[in-house]
C-alpha cells in the first residue's frame, strides 16, 4: 500500500535553523528542521534586562527580549561510526542564540560486523559539518560538552562561521576533545580525529535577498584553527593531557570576556620571574579595612593558579586579527571544567548576556 504522505525531501543528518526577530523584540525560529540522527530541541529562553540588549536605544528600536537555548542532540548520546551531520544556522540582525549539548558527544567505534566486512580498510569516518551565519549585531555562543572519541573511531568536523564583523557580529566558540573512556583505560586510542574552525568576515560581501554570498565576494578569512590527531602516537604527543580545547571570542559583546582572558594570561607567573605579591600587603589589609575589588581579584587569582597546578592545567591566550584565541589542556576533564567555570563566572559576561544555559558545558 503506498504511503499517503509525500516523500521526504531532506537528507539523513541534515538540519536547518533560521532565527529572526519578530517586532518589536521577540526572537522566533522561522525554520527549525532536522532529520535522523540529528535532533534539535529548543529550551526555555533567557530573558534579557533592557540594559544588556543589543541596540537598546531610541535610534535602534529593535532588540532581543530573550536569548533562545538550542540543544544539539543525537540519538543514543553520540554518533555511530559512519554517521554524517550537516547543520546550517542563520541569525538575523540583533538576535542572539545559545547552542549547547546535554552531555559529551560520543564517537562510537565500528561494530564487529563492520570490522569483519573489510578488515584491511580503515573504519568508517564519522563526520559533522556546521555552518553559522551571524548578521550585524547578532551573537551566538556555541558551548558544547567535550567530544569523546572511543577507541578505534574516526571522526572529522568542520565548523565555519561567517559574521558581519564591521556590523558588530559576535561569536563565542568552545571546541574541546578528551582522551576517550578513561574509566576503561582509553588514552587517545582512536584511529583519527580532525577538527577545523574557520571564521570569515563577510562585512563587505554583496548579499542577495536571502543573505547568501554572491560567489563569495568580499569574504576575508579572520582565522583558521586546524587540529589533526592521527594514530598511533597521539598519547605520546600530548604530554599527559587528558583533554585540550580551543576558545574563540570575537565581537564587541564578548570583548570584556576576551580582554579578561588576555589580562589573566599576562598575570600568570613566568619562569625566572619574582613573585612580587608573595609578601606584600595593602594598606587596607594592614589597617583592618574591608578588601578592595582588586584585592579580592588577586586572592581569587592566586587560588585559581594553585588549583591549575594541582590539575595540571595549561593555557595560553592571544589576539588574532581582532579575535582572541585561547588554547587550554588539563590532565582530566573535570580539571578543565573547573577552570573554565571559574573563568566564566568570575568575569560574568557569558551568563549575563546568554543566560545560565551558556554554562551547561561546565556543570
Amino acid at each position: 500500500m503506498p504511503s499517503p504522505f509525500p516523500p521526504s525531501t531532506s537528507s539523513p543528518g541534515t538540519g536547518t535553523v533560521k532565527l529572526a526577530l519578530r517586532p518589536p523584540d521577540q526572537p522566533v525560529f522561522e525554520v527549525l528542521s532536522f532529520s535522523y540522527p540529528l535532533k534539535l530541541v529548543v529550551s526555555a529562553p533567557h530573558n534579557l534586562p533592557h540594559s544588556s540588549r543589543i541596540g537598546a536605544s531610541t535610534t535602534a528600536p529593535l532588540h532581543p527580549s530573550s536569548v533562545p537555548l538550542l540543544f544539539l542532540l543525537t540519538y543514543g548520546g553520540g554518533l555511530v561510526s559512519g554517521d554524517q551531520i550537516h547543520l546550517s544556522i542563520s541569525l538575523a540582525p540583533t538576535t542572539r542564540l545559545t547552542i549547547a549539548t546535554q552531555g559529551s558527544t560520543k564517537i562510537f567505534k565500528p561494530s564487529q560486523l563492520q570490522d569483519r566486512s573489510c578488515p584491511a580498510q580503515p573504519s568508517p569516518l564519522t563526520r559533522q559539518d556546521l555552518c553559522v551565519r551571524i548578521a550585524a549585531n547578532a551573537a551566538v555562543w556555541l558551548g558544547p560538552d567535550p567530544c569523546q572519541p572511543f577507541a578505534s573511531s574516526r571522526y572529522a568536523q568542520t565548523q565555519i562561521f561567517e559574521l558581519d564583523v564591521k556590523g558588530g557580529g559576535n561569536l563565542g566558540l568552545l571546541d574541546w576533545v578528551c582522551e576517550g573512556r578513561s574509566a576503561r583505560g582509553e588514552k587517545w586510542a582512536f584511529e583519527g580525529w580532525k577538527g577545523r574552525n574557520e571564521v570569515w568576515d563577510v562585512s563587505s560581501s554583496a548579499n542577495d535577498r536571502d543573505g547568501h554570498d554572491e560567489k563569495g565576494k568580499g569574504k576575508r578569512l579572520v582565522l583558521r584553527d586546524n587540529i589533526i590527531l592521527s594514530a598511533p602516537n597521539v598519547a605520546s604527543c600530548v604530554d599527559g593531557l587528558g583533554i585540550f580545547g580551543t576558545i574563540i571570542l570575537i565581537g564587541p559583546l564578548l570583548s570584556p570576556l576576551a580582554n579578561f582572558f588576555i589580562d589573566e594570561f599576562k598575570a600568570l607567573p613566568r619562569i625566572g620571574a619574582k613573585d612580587w605579591n608573595a609578601h606584600t600587603y595593602s594598606a587596607a589589609t594592614v589597617s583592618g579595612m574591608l578588601p578592595t575589588d582588586t584585592e579580592r581579584r588577586e586572592k581569587w587569582r592566586k587560588q585559581r593558579q594553585e588549583r591549575e597546578k594541582r590539575d595540571g592545567m595549561l593555557w595560553t591566550a592571544a589576539n588574532v586579527r581582532g579575535a582572541v584565541v585561547v588554547k587550554f589542556g588539563a590532565r582530566e576533564v573535570e580539571g578543565a571544567k573547573v577552570w573554565l567555570k571559574e573563568m566564566l563566572r568570575q568575569e560574568g559576561t557569558m551568563e549575563k548576556q546568554f543566560g545560565s544555559g551558556a554554562l551547561m558545558c561546565v556543570k
